[in-house]
């Protein structure tokens, strides 16, 4: 398989959005929410988690979404 996915800038803005806001409800769900370095320590590493995870899924759909457009 040579075909290179090339990332577009949407792509990676869904990415970052959809990794943030489950980065922070994952932190909630741990911590109690408050303005603590804890609880912003744990929302960031909750947001480096999904965006390590969902990288490849977030690539998958768009090809399958270009697919569906060439037909």
């Amino acid at each position: 398989m040579t075909d290179e996915v090339p990332v577009n800038r949407t792509d990676l803005l869904i990415l970052l959005a959809v990794s943030v806001g489950g980065g922070f409800l994952i932190a909630s769900l741990i911590l109690t929410p408050e303005l603590s370095p804890q609880f912003l320590n744990t929302g960031f590493v909750g947001t480096m988690l999904l965006a390590f995870f969902l990288f490849i899924p977030v690539m998958g759909i768009r090809l399958f979404l270009d697919d569906s457009r060439e037909e």
